[in-house]
């Protein structure tokens, strides 16, 4: 297991290197422009998208009984990971004027479609888990 996870470490430090090779010798690049976006999803990571994601678990984990807890948590973990990828589609990042083949679909009424299918399912699975009777699953551990 060690020799395994070192050797995807080196890999994916070789990764990096090639990437930043490329950054900085290829002609068409700006490598400050790359230093600033990275450095503001990283602060835009840590300073908002954490402590929401970290607050709405934690509002599902104490609020919801113990038979919805998992279905709940499930449809916003989905939910969560099918806006982030939809998200520069909805926003039509990269559409262009004179090319509208670039993203001719509506994204938006996609991402709603499948939120709304994500939802479902875990609306059913709740029901399902609250009709089937099963034993309430301890609270966190940990000390009070």
């Amino acid at each position: 297991m060690r020799a395994a996870r070192l050797g995807l470490g080196l890999l994916g430090l070789a990764a990096v290197a090639y990437g930043a090779v490329g950054l900085f010798t290829d002609s068409g690049t700006r490598p400050l422009n790359h230093l600033l976006f990275l450095a503001g999803v990283l602060i835009g990571h840590d300073f908002l998208v954490l402590p929401v994601a970290i607050g709405v678990g934690a509002l599902a984990t104490r609020g919801l009984p113990g038979w919805a807890r998992g279905p709940v948590q499930a449809g916003l973990f989905a939910s969560a990971i099918t806006t982030f990828l939809a998200l520069p589609f909805v926003l039509g990042a990269g559409r262009r004027p004179d090319d509208p083949s670039a993203l001719p679909l509506n994204y938006g009424r996609g991402l709603t479609i499948v939120l709304i299918l994500v939802w479902t399912v875990v609306a059913v699975a709740v029901v399902r888990r609250r009709l089937a009777g099963r034993p309430v699953p301890p609270g966190p551990v940990g000390p009070p």
